[in-house]
């Protein structure tokens, strides 16, 4: 009796173009994932003879997108002014692209019009902004806007550091660095967040307790964090609040609110991973983040995660 085994989905395989922080954290990502596979590390000539982490020792490194054997897609981390010759040289040796350049409005649209007539050309699905911002955010947005058809929609991202506060916090004795920030809370009242590098024995509760008492800090909420690196933080943190209001007059007063702390790096590449895997179902051209089935963006996993969620 014949009996028909149950025949594993074939893993993406992948390559990465660009070596830089979001096409690191692809690559140390593609390590570790069950269905998406690292078949080579594209970089610039020069860049060649640099040494890699050790985890990367089996991937094979080269210099140009058409020498990574297998490959199903590639995924571009390379900046912004080097995307489209990128995705030039991609698409017309066959290989589908996700990208994640930051770009809104007539210049993303300009952005994706280029790359899809490039796809046509040569016939290979791309997905262009799947990072957050356009791509995770996006998608936020969207289905706020579904929830409230009609209203109104404010998106305010994590403003730039304060440097009164900032300078009076550094001033505190046992403060090595500091940054303070601010927000709007859910109730619509200013939150400050101090972020404190602390001198080594200082205790974090002391230093906490003088910026609050300072006049600068009274009559706000401020919350104090001890980090171990400020200039790290500066770096990577951002943050973002989403609110969406019901237009006046409608039914119910509705009101939605997201808010989000997070690195950006990291993001991007969880969306062009998540991207990669909703490829191998696209027709030829350019498709945007919101083009793509959400269940698509799960792989194999998404039948799974539909009897979860639904």
């Amino acid at each position: 009796m014949k009996v028909n085994a149950h025949k594993e989905p074939k893993p993406i395989r992948l390559g990465v173009v660009g070596f830089g922080k979001v096409g690191t954290i692809c690559a140390e990502a593609l390590l570790e994932s069950k269905d998406l596979v690292l078949a080579g590390i594209v970089r610039r000539l020069d860049s060649l003879a640099q040494a890699l982490p050790d985890a990367f020792g089996k991937i094979p490194i080269v210099s140009h997108v058409a020498q990574v054997h297998h490959v199903d897609g590639a995924l571009l981390c390379v900046p912004m002014a080097q995307v489209l010759d990128t995705a030039h040289d991609c698409l017309q040796h066959s290989i589908p692209i996700v990208e994640s350049s930051v770009l809104h409005g007539d210049a993303f649209h300009a952005h994706r019009d280029a790359i899809h007539r490039l796809a046509i050309r040569y016939d290979v699905p791309a997905i262009v902004g799947a990072g957050w911002d356009p791509g995770a955010l996006s998608v936020v947005r969207f289905l706020f806007a579904l929830l409230a058809p009609e209203g109104d929609i404010e998106t305010k991202h994590r403003v730039a550091g304060s440097l009164h506060h900032t300078a009076m916090a550094r001033q505190v004795i046992g403060v090595k660095e500091a940054l303070c920030t601010e927000l709007l809370a859910a109730n619509g009242t200013r939150q400050r967040y101090v972020y404190v590098e602390l001198e080594k024995g200082v205790d974090a509760d002391r230093v906490a307790q003088a910026i609050r008492a300072d006049p600068l800090f009274l009559g706000e909420e401020t919350l104090v964090f001890p980090v171990d690196s400020v200039t790290a933080l500066e770096q990577e943190g951002r943050g973002v609040v989403l609110e969406r209001r019901s237009a006046p007059g409608s039914s119910g007063h509705q009101r939605f609110l997201f808010e989000a702390r997070f690195d950006d790096s990291l993001q991007t590449a969880h969306m062009m991973l998540a991207a990669a895997r909703a490829l191998p179902g696209l027709e030829p051209g350019a498709h945007s983040f919101l083009d793509l089935p959400l269940s698509a963006l799960w792989g194999e996993q998404g039948h799974n995660v539909e009897r979860a969620w639904l």
